[in-house]
């Protein structure tokens, strides 16, 4: 305990602790998550990822031949909502609403449209066949419809990358040191500060 001056800290959360508080708080959006929780979380959700990816190609189920792959898509669903509560929790303890997760979404989704469109429209333009539109004719390349395309998957990728790197600033913040409107500071060791002159 410590009496004036800084708080005490809680040491860094290890990768253990990390993915054990996430299962435990499996729907929890409430409260405040560490910096260090989220990337522990993120890392070991990755490398398990990995790992399913590698045993779903070791038994056949590649996504060219059945579109998915299904231990992947069960380990995904799986974490979905510890993902979205460990985000919405890192949120408040920058002292952000966890609504902003919504943001992301929804403009990473209305991103996709010019890549959509892009490609719908690269498709119908860019290739013509000289015996018209019968099947097995020969078919020649437009230029101009490729162009659209690739701008298109170009503004795309930018506002996905933009998302990223917006994610990532955000989620490697320092928290807001002591409470905030979303809770108490994880960080700090309970009941830790006292002014001098008090009784502990």
């Amino acid at each position: 305990m410590q009496y004036g001056g800084a708080p005490e800290s809680k040491p860094m959360m290890t990768i253990q602790e990390s993915v054990k508080t996430c299962l435990r708080k499996y729907a929890d959006f409430s409260g405040r998550a560490t910096r260090a929780e989220i990337w522990w979380w993120v890392l070991a959700t990755l490398l398990v990822g990995i790992g399913i990816s590698v045993v779903d190609s070791a038994l056949g189920f590649t996504g060219v031949s059945y579109g998915f792959t299904p231990l992947s898509t069960i380990f995904g669903l799986a974490i979905l909502l510890p993902d979205l509560a460990v985000t919405c929790r890192r949120l408040h303890d920058i002292g952000k609403s966890g609504w902003w997760q919504l943001a992301w979404y929804i403009i990473g989704f209305l991103c996709a449209i010019p890549l959509i469109l892009g490609v719908v429209f690269g498709v119908v333009t860019s290739f013509s066949s000289t015996d018209g539109w019968e099947f097995g004719g020969d078919w020649e390349v437009n230029a101009d419809g490729l162009i659209v395309v690739l701008v298109g998957i170009f503004l795309s990728l930018m506002v996905w990358l933009g998302l990223a790197v917006w994610w990532i600033l955000w989620m490697a913040r320092q928290g807001e040191t002591g409470p905030n409107r979303y809770g108490p500071d994880p960080r700090a060791v309970s009941g830790d500060t006292l002014e001098i002159g008090e009784t502990p």
